[in-house]
């Protein structure tokens, strides 16, 4: 059963003027929890003593697999993401096995989805740099780790390293709003007490087969309907929850939750400036038909 956002909150975070939580600093979701739920793992979360050996057997299959990406089966974490004082298994908390429950509909869109080498429109767009973390949800990427969140009297800026441009969020009302169809959907955003509440839905049509990533490769579909709304929900003055869950009664039998802690850093984010991916596209193609 799903705390309410609000069962997290301690009145210690600091507050802005206006009275609200201030969030503002530079925040990490390094972590070695996997998206989903490994096969033959039952349990939401593991004891501290437990944590060694599952880390050890998770990393341990991924570098195993017949395909893998360098970049997340070695992810640059220190251990599980802890919750509420519990070192969870997955990502995912909802549904409750930690696996997602598609429709059939779902589960056709998700088999639809690019993913080859057969040529340039299978490749992903993070790859060749055109857009990647900055859009709802986020997710935990390898080197793409870090938020800064900054907060004045007009605006909340939530930038994460990558290639996105920040996401800006007028708090007086002011805000033109954004049409749907765009390849980040149509945002609507509030205070709910201390939680701050991000809604988004519209999406391009021609995106709904993007591929979300956690430790390892994981992925869910969506469409130009599918609801995700994310809480930042204030937990100490070193640590907010991010959650997320993607609502749509057409792919999903269930709705997909996601939780995983930010935890404040004194790290400073670097600029992601990147072209090797269009530059290289032509020898990633070459490569792959010449090993296949």
């Amino acid at each position: 059963m799903l705390l309410a956002p609000a069962a997290f909150a301690q009145t210690a975070f600091p507050r802005t003027p206006a009275g609200t939580p201030d969030l503002e600093g530079v925040w990490t979701m390094r972590t070695l929890t996997p998206f989903f739920r490994p096969k033959g793992v039952t349990a939401p979360s593991v004891s501290a003593s437990e944590e060694p050996a599952f880390i050890a057997n998770m990393m341990g299959e991924r570098l195993s697999a017949e395909r893998f990406d360098p970049g997340t089966s070695e992810p640059d974490g220190l251990g599980l993401a802890v919750v509420n004082g519990e070192h969870r298994t997955s990502a995912v908390v909802s549904p409750a096995n930690g696996q997602l429950a598609l429709t059939a509909a779902g589960k056709a869109r998700l088999r639809a989805r690019p993913d080859g080498y057969d040529g340039p429109e299978g490749r992903p767009v993070n790859e060749r740099c055109i857009a990647d973390a900055g859009r709802a949800p986020y997710r935990v990427m390898s080197g793409e780790m870090y938020f800064e969140i900054v907060q004045t009297p007009g605006f909340l800026v939530i930038h994460k390293e990558g290639m996105d441009p920040p996401r800006i969020f007028s708090l007086t009302g002011n805000e033109r709003p954004v049409p749907g169809g765009s390849w980040t959907g149509a945002s609507t955003h509030r205070w709910e007490g201390d939680t701050f509440v991000i809604e988004t839905t519209g999406f391009r049509a021609e995106d709904t087969n993007r591929r979300i990533s956690g430790p390892g490769s994981a992925g869910f579909p969506i469409a130009p309907a599918t609801r995700i709304t994310e809480w930042l929900i204030p937990v100490s003055p070193d640590v907010i929850l991010y959650r997320y869950k993607v609502d749509d009664p057409v792919l999903y039998a269930e709705p997909l939750v996601v939780e995983l802690p930010l935890l404040r850093s004194s790290e400073r984010l670097f600029e992601s400036a990147c072209h090797e991916g269009n530059k290289s596209l032509v020898n990633t193609l070459q490569g792959a038909r010449k090993g296949g």
